[in-house]
């Protein structure tokens, strides 16, 4: 037995849900999507045992987003095969009327239903007076006062869905009021299709062409003929004419049951929102909240970060000393080890990223952000949530992509997802570091003040954020065209998150990284060493080992395809152990020219090895200040980290994004490199 769990965003849902069933919630994805899906039971006090289901958060059901399209198909039962034996609808208290729009929606479903008005104290300290015996009267359906953050109402509630589901209540029709013409239409419809008038509404208003679980196309060519005749009937859009009179039975609903007339205009969130959606301090606030997330991601995690490292490091060292010298060995440490510690490196920030993703949401704060910045980023085809993704970006693409899950549109989401991995994260910096201090430390500095090196690094990050920024723009106008969707966002009051949700929401990001995308990482990163390790040779140095194996011969292979770019068979050799992580091309290059693996990007060894290196067809140097420039833009732009690639498969549900933004990233970052090495040479450098 079945018991689904809706409600809006911070509506307090999630934490009804694990009020009631403890820690005990089965996670998973739902089917074709990466939209999350908890389960949990649920024990009853008449000894019954039931399923509660944790609907994705949504303020209607109309799908234009992922989160609706997989709540209204649970509750038809399109989804699972069954429709739930009841619905528990969680309602803010505080914000009544836009709850009741979704209730208005569960009960044109026909489903059973209670509704549980959480967060009644809160509504109770801002003198807000809800007749809920009246409300529940007026609806034809139960509605239970509680406060699931501090447990109060929850045996009244367990009560209440024992006992509707012994004997459900039948809930008040409430007619749309459209026109006549709207109805015999809808009624048409109705028939032909031989579905419900709810599902047919549900049908009229949804964006059917952007569904993950699409409908035929000969429904949706008679749905949008439908459409077409209703737009036709009255001023107006359908879908603008059914919200419209929701609201106006909402009205009437709250009508004598919320008594406001106590509540003063000048609230906390009033007060507070004069600042944060100021056109200038609201920009300064939100700025600095950014560089507090970005000192987080870049700064603050690198020690975990490094004892992570140092802890996978020292389990290397025991294993060099326990296992004798041999493929085994070496499968056990560069190959499986070398995987699980380039997943668990990125935890700590993952962590730490959504720890504060997490606390701004469930404070209020990212919605108002939002807000902020939509008008700012919807010019290049950007939602105003994708400013986090990007400015995570360029500390790490993995949390970053994983941030995107804020967006709701899917194709929005989609958008930022392949825009994000052209910021220049943490792992790119070694390369710019390694390149700098090889070509460009000697140079003067511009008016004995500016540095060249800082102005190149500079340049370097100012390139992929523009590429991202023109990418999204092309993306959105062909292969995930569609028009701006309307910002229209409730802004929540302001509240403190509960800790316990947060943690738990926090714990089960990391889980759902390290056992899902870990495992594609750990599998690429064995293919990987195997490139590197075969076919073995009794070589007497690294350099030769590796210059003799799979991918030191694919080195040899690309050279003549990159030799346009500027660069040789050892830069080859290094663009490909670089796919493991960008950053691998110091180590790579170290061994390469015969030194430690270990050498950092800044080694004057690794230096002098770089400008010592002669072509020796013509006695002139190979790592020139232009072959610099044109690795550094290589690397702004190309796909060079496999932890992103399988992140953005498990995000999207499909190797198809990934596999499109390896094929579009690493060729846009051929062709600039291209430009760069030939046009220089052009003008003599």
């Amino acid at each position: 037995m079945q018991i689904a769990i809706a409600g809006n965003p911070n509506a307090g849902k999630s934490t009804l849900f694990n009020a009631v069933t403890g820690a005990r919630a089965k996670v998973g994805n739902y089917p074709g999507v990466t939209v999350e899906r908890k389960i949990a039971p649920v024990a009853l006090p008449s000894g019954q045992t039931a399923q509660l289901i944790d609907l994705p958060g949504c303020y209607s059901l109309v799908a234009r987003s992922a989160e609706e399209e997989i709540a209204h198909h649970v509750l038809t039962g399109r989804l699972t095969g069954e429709r739930p034996k009841l619905v528990v609808c969680v309602a803010d208290a505080t914000n009544l009327a836009r709850a009741l729009y979704l209730v208005l929606q569960l009960i044109e479903l026909e489903v059973p239903l209670v509704v549980a008005l959480n967060m009644i104290d809160v509504a109770e300290k801002r003198r807000l007076k809800i007749d809920h015996v009246e409300l529940s009267r007026r609806l034809g359906v139960p509605v239970v006062p509680l406060s699931a953050r501090y447990g109060q109402g929850l045996e009244t509630l367990l009560r209440t869905i024992d006992d509707a589901l012994v004997a459900p209540s039948k809930p008040q029709r409430f007619p749309l009021g459209l026109t006549e013409a709207d109805g015999i239409t809808i009624a048409a419809l109705t028939g032909d299709l031989k579905r419900t008038a709810g599902d047919v509404t549900w049908l009229l208003t949804s964006n059917l062409r952007d569904l993950h679980f699409a409908e035929n196309d000969d429904l949706e060519k008679r749905v949008a003929a439908a459409r077409q005749s209703l737009d036709a009937n009255t001023p107006g859009s359908f879908s603008r004419r059914v919200i419209e009179a929701r609201y106006t039975i909402i009205d009437r609903l709250i009508d004598g049951v919320l008594d406001a007339r106590l509540v003063t205009e000048d609230s906390l969130t009033t007060r507070v929102d004069k600042v944060l959606l100021h056109p200038i301090w609201g920009f300064v606030v939100f700025m600095l909240t950014m560089m507090v997330v970005f000192q987080t991601i870049f700064f603050w995690a690198q020690p975990f970060m490094d004892g992570v490292e140092w802890l996978i490091g020292a389990l290397a060292d025991q294993l060099n000393a326990l296992i004798p010298e041999s493929l085994t060995r070496s499968l056990l440490i560069n190959g499986l080890l070398a995987g699980v510690g380039s997943v668990l490196v990125f935890v700590p920030q993952i962590a730490f990223l959504f720890l504060l993703l997490t606390l701004l949401e469930e404070s209020g704060y990212l919605a108002r952000a939002a807000f902020l910045l939509d008008r700012v980023m919807r010019r290049v085809g950007l939602h105003g949530k994708a400013f986090v993704p990007l400015m995570s970006g360029f500390a790490c693409a993995v949390p970053a992509i994983m941030a995107a899950r804020t967006i709701e549109s899917r194709r929005d989401r989609l958008v930022t997802i392949m825009v994000t991995p052209f910021m220049s994260c943490s792992a790119r910096l070694p390369i710019y570091v390694l390149v700098i201090a090889a070509v460009f430390s000697s140079s003067p500095k511009l008016g004995g003040v500016v540095s060249v090196g800082g102005l190149v690094m500079a340049a370097m990050y100012l390139v992929g954020f523009l590429a991202g920024l023109a990418t999204a723009f092309v993306l959105k106008r062909t292969a995930l065209k569609a028009p701006p969707p309307p910002f229209i966002m409730e802004l929540p009051t302001y509240k403190m998150p509960s800790a316990k949700a947060v943690a738990r929401l926090v714990i089960e990001r990391c889980r759902v990284f390290v056992t899902q995308t870990g495992v594609v990482i750990v599998a690429l990163s064995v293919i990987l060493w195997a490139l590197l390790t075969f076919p073995a040779h009794d070589a007497a140095t690294d350099a030769e080992r590796l210059e003799r194996s799979f991918g030191g011969t694919l080195g040899h292979v690309i050279e003549p395809v990159i030799a346009p770019l500027g660069f040789d068979w050892r830069i080859g050799i290094g663009l490909v152990a670089s796919f493991a992580a960008r950053e691998v091309l110091v180590s790579t290059l170290g061994q390469v020219y015969a030194l430690d693996a270990d050498v950092e990007p800044d080694s004057p060894a690794l230096r002098d090895a770089l400008l010592a290196d002669r072509d020796p067809a013509t006695g002139k140097p190979r790592f020139t200040p232009l072959v610099g420039v044109s690795l550094m833009v290589f690397f702004v732009l190309a796909m060079q980290c496999l932890s992103t690639v399988a992140t953005v498969k498990r995000e999207t549900n499909s190797w198809r994004w990934p596999i499109a933004q390896l094929i579009y990233m690493n060729t846009l970052a051929y062709l600039a490199s291209l430009l760069v090495y030939q046009g220089g040479r052009a003008l003599g450098f």
